[in-house]
């Protein structure tokens, strides 16, 4: 008999498995062991349909971050929350999906908003996801800032899809695309720390996409990310170990990219310095509230100069080369430049203005 059915409960009642999931992740270094696929998916799809208890939920997701993940119980877990999201296929040509983490950042300017706006008017499709107010960090995340610069960041499904065709650009929140997990917000803050849904909903692909940008904050992370985001669709993958994590690289240092195209991944440092940037220093990184990151980033989109267009520039040149609309980045940067100065970057965010002002329909109430 195999070490993973010796012990399984006769009565298979959710109490009782997830009661058996937790044993088996729970014992320590020597006993424990990892999930597989098909079980860590029946474990997620009991947090989502709440057949477990809040203290099952809670301790679940808790000894799962203090174990680590496997590679395959990410993908277990994706497949549960997919079953239950609202997936979407826009009708455009070689999507890029930005995973931000969806509890943002406290210290630092949020450069992601102009950066993909400015790949999205150099000729990337691009869809940004993420929720309001998601601890544990509690951060200026890249919606909130959408939201300053006037951009729908509330949109149902088929309006996200909608706007992706006919504008190139889309925000998928949470509570419209998977409310079953909006659902446990309330929870996830009881627990106070970052749990294996943190990272899931980085690289779960909801829209299809062909390319993925995401931030990484901790290296051992690395290959467990990578094996699951390759398995989510993907053509080519890029991992940052950005500006507090996230995925927007810094020009006053070097950072670690991680590329993996064709089923082969190369590692390199980006040191901007290659590029003639001007450095963002200390004060024209200073973070502050959602307002400060956008009205900087419209600046930026409006064509002033300054460290803080090289670091929009930066970004927005490593999307329009991930999603091979430049050979390199050297080109992607040369590109980005001329969205802005042409004022088409400036021209895409009023077209999406003008979009999130427009009726859609009714939306349900989400708090």
């Amino acid at each position: 008999m195999s070490r993973y059915a010796k012990d399984r409960p006769d009565d298979d009642s959710p109490l009782e498995r997830m009661r058996y999931y937790i044993r088996e992740i729970g014992q320590g270094p020597k006993a424990s062991r990892d999930l597989t696929r098909k079980e860590a998916r029946d474990a997620m799809e009991m947090v989502l349909r709440r057949d477990a208890t809040n203290a099952q939920v809670g301790g679940f997701l808790l000894i799962e971050r203090f174990k680590g993940e496997s590679s395959e119980e990410l993908l277990g877990f994706a497949d549960a929350i997919r079953a239950h999201a609202h997936l979407i296929a826009p009708k455009v040509d070689g999507l890029l999906d930005i995973g931000s983490p969806y509890d943002g950042r406290r210290r630092s300017l949020v450069v992601s908003p102009a950066a993909s706006i400015v790949a999205c008017a150099a000729g990337v499709p691009v869809v940004m996801h993420g929720e309001r107010g998601m601890g544990p960090k509690r951060g200026v995340a890249v919606g909130d800032v959408l939201q300053g610069l006037g951009v729908d960041t509330d949109a149902e499904p088929e309006e996200v899809r909608r706007g992706i065709e006919e504008e190139g650009f889309g925000y998928m929140r949470s509570a419209r695309f998977i409310p079953d997990l909006f659902a446990l917000k309330e929870l996830r803050e009881e627990i106070a720390l970052r749990s294996n849904l943190h990272t899931i909903e980085k690289l779960y692909n909801l829209a299809g996409a062909s390319y993925s940008i995401i931030g990484l904050t901790h290296m051992p992370y690395l290959e467990k990310m990578l094996s699951a985001v390759k398995e989510m669709g993907f053509r080519r993958i890029m991992v940052i170990q950005g500006i507090e994590g996230n995925e927007d690289a810094p020009t006053s240092r070097p950072c670690r990219v991680f590329e993996w195209a064709g089923g082969e991944m190369q590692e390199f440092r980006l040191n901007p310095q290659e590029y003639d940037f001007t450095p963002a220093s200390q004060e024209d990184m200073a973070g502050g509230d959602a307002a400060d990151s956008a009205r900087i980033c419209l600046k930026v989109l409006e064509g002033e100069p300054g460290p803080r267009r090289d670091l929009v520039c930066l970004n927005a040149a490593l999307r329009i080369y991930l999603a091979e609309r430049a050979s390199d980045i050297r080109e992607g940067i040369a590109v980005a430049r001329a969205a802005i100065d042409s004022g088409a970057a400036r021209e895409k965010l009023d077209a999406l203005r003008k979009r999130a002002r427009r009726p859609s329909g009714h939306k349900r109430a989400v708090v």
